[in-house]
């Protein structure tokens, strides 16, 4: 069964924004921390199907002008800052960045910028799907081992 944080973020992905915010508008606190974790996902993917780790800070910094100047009409929604961090973190060069109401709408748009500069076919965007929940369930059960005093798999953590 496909859920409602699922479905909304299948929406952003298809470009049925008015049936996304329709659903954001229905989400309770758990399907938000849900969804926040299906979005971090995506940009993931995203992000290292177009940047590499290691690369030079250029291509990212002109991307994440190019998508505030196409998609942050005030220019006062998207911090460049912020923008940047998020896909440098998606690439593991820097630590991530922890959940806000600024931090959902940057990643956002980062994935809007980033699926419509891709083009990708259905499909691509389905593996998009399918590699954030991955990468959703991936950290949640990560989160929920340390919150639980387990070291999460591949820790230099060892028992005492």
């Amino acid at each position: 069964m496909v859920t409602d944080p699922h479905a909304a973020l299948r929406g952003l992905l298809t470009g049925r924004l008015r049936g996304h915010e329709r659903r954001l508008h229905r989400f309770a606190e758990a399907d938000w921390r849900r969804y926040a974790d299906l979005l971090a996902g995506a940009l993931l993917v995203a992000v290292r199907r177009r940047f590499v780790a290691g690369q030079d800070r250029a291509p990212v910094i002109r991307f994440v002008a190019s998508v505030r100047e196409r998609f942050d009409a005030t220019g006062r929604d998207v911090d460049p800052v912020l923008a940047e961090a998020l896909v440098w973190a998606a690439l593991g060069e820097r630590p991530p960045v922890p959940d806000s109401a600024a931090v959902i709408v940057a990643r956002t748009v980062l994935l809007l910028g980033l699926l419509e500069d891709e083009g990708l076919t259905d499909s691509e965007r389905d593996e998009i799907l399918t590699a954030a929940a991955h990468a959703a369930n991936t950290s949640t059960q990560d989160a929920d081992r340390q919150r639980a005093g387990a070291p999460a798999p591949g820790s230099a953590r060892t028992a005492l």
